[in-house]
């Protein structure tokens, strides 16, 4: 029991030093306590035999090498107690070092998750920038091949006329308004609408018309002479037919607003279809009034490039407008 009480308040005591000491201190223990108990008689007889001084003796002896197991008890005790300190002084600096490490590797974790972020953000911006270029790459490859279609169309288109397969034998300005409709049918308009370039296709077409389209006015002129010439240079199913490409009674109130060459030179066509005898004296000065009386103020005169833009125009965004 007194080992284990030792054990429990002195952990680092080897168990042989231990052992030593209870030992000796139970044998004085006995010794002095027989001692103790020894009547007269008895001391005097141990005085004659010597048994007291042997008894002496071995309690000096125990007592000395209780002392002696004491010493060392206390010195592996010493010993122990600097070991202790000084594992506890490692392991302090252990600590130290560990919490040191510890925060270098947060601080370099710290750098890296910073690191990190910016490199994130590097590639998000690069690949916002690759997908606006891929993007806008995209748009431009699709609008080179609506440019494309439409020259392909436009040129088909100028050809065929110029080589006299269509609109043959009408009136120049029936066919500018007839080949100014049908390329507008085309990709062109198509390109328009994806593009919103409203000048290229527009420009060309008038250049082309102004150079293969024979016998132009050079000079101004009268907007009513040229619808009488336009009528008049119309012969039978040819001014039927015409009418009804041109025809305007269909055509609502807003587009008509926009059209106003279309309409003047529709309503002369019109009123030529009309009985000899209801037929005003002047078609086109009378469609000219009509004209300028419903829809818009329009000139009474013009010259051969003015009127063929005026018309391409007209007849460009009235095909927008239907198509949106």
């Amino acid at each position: 029991m007194q080992l284990q009480e030792l054990q429990k308040r002195i952990p680092p005591v080897g168990d042989k030093a231990l052992i030593d000491l209870v030992n000796g201190i139970q044998v004085n223990q006995d010794l002095i306590r027989y001692r103790k108990n020894r009547g007269f008689f008895g001391q005097l007889f141990d005085s004659l035999t010597g048994g007291d001084r042997q008894r002496q003796l071995l309690l000096d002896g125990n007592l000395i090498a209780g002392q002696e197991t004491l010493y060392q008890w206390i010195l592996e005790l010493t010993d122990n107690l600097r070991i202790s300190q000084l594992g506890l002084q490692v392991t302090n600096q252990s600590l130290l070092e560990a919490r040191n490490a510890i925060r270098e590797v947060k601080i370099r974790l710290n750098k890296q998750e910073s690191s990190l972020e910016k490199l994130i953000d590097l590639v998000s911006r690069i690949y916002q920038d690759v997908n606006f270029k891929l993007t806008e790459l995209e748009q431009r490859i699709h609008h080179l091949e609506i440019r494309v279609s439409a020259n392909e169309d436009l040129d088909r288109i100028i050809t065929a006329w110029t080589a006299g397969q269509t609109y043959a034998n009408l009136p120049w300005t029936i066919q500018v308004i007839l080949l100014a409709k049908e390329i507008f049918s085309s990709a062109v308009l198509t390109y328009e609408m994806e593009t919103g370039d409203f000048t290229r296709f527009r420009q060309l077409l008038v250049n082309k018309i102004l150079s293969y389209c024979p016998d132009l006015p050079k000079n101004s002129f009268s907007l009513a002479d040229l619808l009488e010439y336009t009528y008049q240079q119309l012969k039978g199913e040819d001014l039927a037919l015409c009418a009804d490409l041109l025809e305007i009674r269909s055509i609502p109130q807003t587009r008509l607003f926009q059209t106003p060459l279309l309409f003047t030179v529709g309503t002369t066509l019109e009123l030529a279809l009309l009985p000899q005898e209801t037929q005003p004296n002047k078609l086109g000065k009378s469609a000219i009034y009509l004209c300028r009386n419903q829809i818009k103020n329009l000139s009474f005169t013009t010259d051969t490039k003015e009127f063929v833009t005026n018309t391409i125009e007209e007849i460009a965004n009235d095909y927008l407008c239907i198509i949106k």
